[in-house]
């Protein structure tokens, strides 16, 4: 009886979708999941042949990527409606790593490159929720995720100004791209810009007067008609797409590449990562979804395999398309095996419809789904917060356009990692003062009215006691005491917020306590957790101070006189 309950924790835990199947409401969901696939489908098929030229890939390779990234994710993804397919990150930073490999310059390398790149990124992942180390994504400071998010989205704007006016643009960051655009106005194809203004304008504006309007298919479409009525010779178009479904299989690479795809695969996964889940993230309240990081590594993983073996690119969660499938009324991840569905389908039977697309077209759906996540203004909360960190997230954003998008991420993980080791080691630290209308102990920096007890210093320390703040947390205690007028005799250290204690930590409060004795302190502990008392006794620290000298709450080490 117990195997049997084994292995559905088992699958409850890693494959979610039995569990979705079996609590599935097939009579009241399943037309309004199947309209949501549809939906869906309008705006990711354009988005992903507009992705594919991003990354510098034929259009197609987007399409490839879509069917196994969407069942991958259905199938093991936690969250309800999430859409895992070609974004706009992922392409980007794809385009850098296979540029960097690509020496040869050929678009067949360059495809098998791709492919390779997501197999590694999937293979990366994946090891990564295997092996439950899903909680280092959280050392990638999200508000400097979000300034290189919108970095990267105003970089990758900037890079589809070519396809938008017909022109070619050099350079080797956004900036002289952008000067090199202004340059060549006089250049600029009337009737490209033309046709991509009017993409772009229909584009923002069924967005929003005709929300149920799927726009991007909608612009496709009457783009296509133009061409073919109209047959102007200016405008460049996106030209043959094969017809069928790819070949599924191990892509084809130089084994020289190996130690570039494993580097690009690590930047890849960080971001598509980061994105995917804060992607998830999002709807995770309104649907009920209980996400997990390691799930979460392990569905985007198997998502990215799929994609590379066939012949596809490396995807991610995708905010736009998900929150499509949101506005659609999705149920479940069976609106995205309908999405899969109609991908093949495209590939199948409608491929040959979109080689008459223009160029300008797509790179004007490009830029649409973009343009949200491009305003810098989302980093304005911040600054009204931490005005630190705010500086952090412009300094990577303008990295992005200063710089290449690896060296940018490798900016921001150093900059994440540094911020915390920066706040571990230089904790607050505060002197609490009785409060005079409640009688409670609060922060004498934000309460001017607070009293100070005479002979008495309450000294609150907000980090667990480890040895990289170890000085910093004498080093406090010392100012407080010589800051004391009229002069202290006791010293409560409030430890409510330090919820842990290392060796280094011991003695460092075992110190503290000597260093007070020579100058005629007591200390008294108080709010000390469990765990951090048992150290303290194994350390001796408890048996120096005296048990009678712990206390529960700081009102009683107060009113213990002295």
């Amino acid at each position: 009886m117990e195997t049997p309950n084994v292995v559905r924790g088992f699958l409850a835990r890693h494959v979610p979708i039995v569990d979705r199947l079996r609590h599935y409401r097939w009579d009241s969901w399943l037309t309004a999941d199947l309209i949501a696939g549809v939906s869906v489908a309008a705006l990711l098929i354009p988005e992903s042949l507009g992705y594919a030229g991003v990354a510098g890939l034929p259009p197609e390779v987007g399409l490839y990527a879509a069917p196994l990234a969407l069942l991958g994710y259905a199938i093991f993804g936690r969250s309800t409606i999430l859409v895992v397919a070609t974004s706009s990150s992922t392409a980007a930073i794809s385009a850098s790593v296979i540029a960097q490999l690509n020496a040869d310059g050929g678009t067949g390398s360059a495809v098998g490159l791709a492919a390779a790149l997501a197999l590694f990124t999937g293979v990366i992942l994946l090891a990564v929720g295997l092996v439950r180390l899903g909680w280092v994504a959280n050392f990638m400071s999200k508000t400097v995720i979000e300034g290189f998010i919108i970095g990267l989205s105003i970089s990758i704007i900037i890079g589809q100004l070519d396809g938008l006016l017909g022109i070619e643009v050099e350079g080797e960051n956004s900036f002289e791209r952008s000067l090199d655009v202004l340059s060549q106005i006089a250049q600029w194809d009337a009737a490209t810009v033309i046709v991509g203004g009017v993409s772009l304008a229909l584009l923002f504006g069924l967005e929003r007067f005709v929300r149920k309007l799927p726009g991007a298919l909608t612009v496709v479409v009457l783009a296509v008609l133009y061409i073919r009525v109209a047959d102007p010779s200016s405008i460049a178009i996106v030209g043959e797409i094969p017809q069928g479904l790819p070949t599924f299989g191990m892509p084809d690479f130089p084994g020289s590449r190996i130690a570039g795809l494993i580097t690009g695969g690590l930047a890849v996964a960080l971001v598509g990562f980061s994105e995917g889940y804060g992607a998830a993230s999002a709807f995770a309240r309104r649907y009920g979804d209980r996400l997990d990081n390691d799930q979460e590594f392990i569905a985007l993983g198997v998502s990215n395999i799929g994609a590379g073996l066939t012949s596809g690119m490396v995807v991610g969660g995708s905010l736009s398309k998900t929150a499509a499938g949101d506005a659609a009324k999705a149920k479940s991840q069976i609106s995205n095996v309908m999405n899969a569905v109609l991908v093949v389908l495209t590939l199948l039977f409608l491929a040959p419809f979109f080689e008459d697309l223009p160029e300008t077209t797509l790179a004007a759906i490009v830029i649409h789904a973009l343009w949200h996540s491009a305003n810098p203004r989302k980093l304005a909360p911040v600054r009204k917060v931490v005005r630190a960190e705010f500086w952090l997230a412009v300094l990577v954003l303008v990295a992005v356009l200063a710089l290449d998008t690896l060296p940018a991420i490798a900016l921001g993980v150093v900059i994440s990692l540094l911020a915390v080791i920066y706040r571990v080691t230089f904790p607050a630290t505060d002197e609490l003062r009785r409060d005079p209308m409640t009688g409670a102990f609060v922060s004498a920096e934000f309460n001017e009215d607070s009293e100070q007890i005479e002979g008495l210093v309450v000294y609150r320390f907000d980090a667990p006691l480890i040895y990289a703040n170890a000085t910093t947390f004498g080093a406090a205690a010392d100012a407080l005491i010589d800051a004391a007028q009229p002069a202290a005799g006791i010293l409560v250290v409030d430890c409510e917020e330090m919820f842990a204690i290392d060796h280094t930590g011991v003695e460092a409060l075992a110190g503290l306590v000597e260093d007070m004795r020579e100058r005629d302190v007591v200390v008294r502990l108080a709010r000390v957790h469990r765990a951090v008392l048992e150290r303290l006794d194994r350390g001796g620290v408890i048996a120096s101070i005296g048990e009678d000298h712990v206390f529960r709450r700081i009102e009683d080490a107060v009113a213990a006189g002295a």
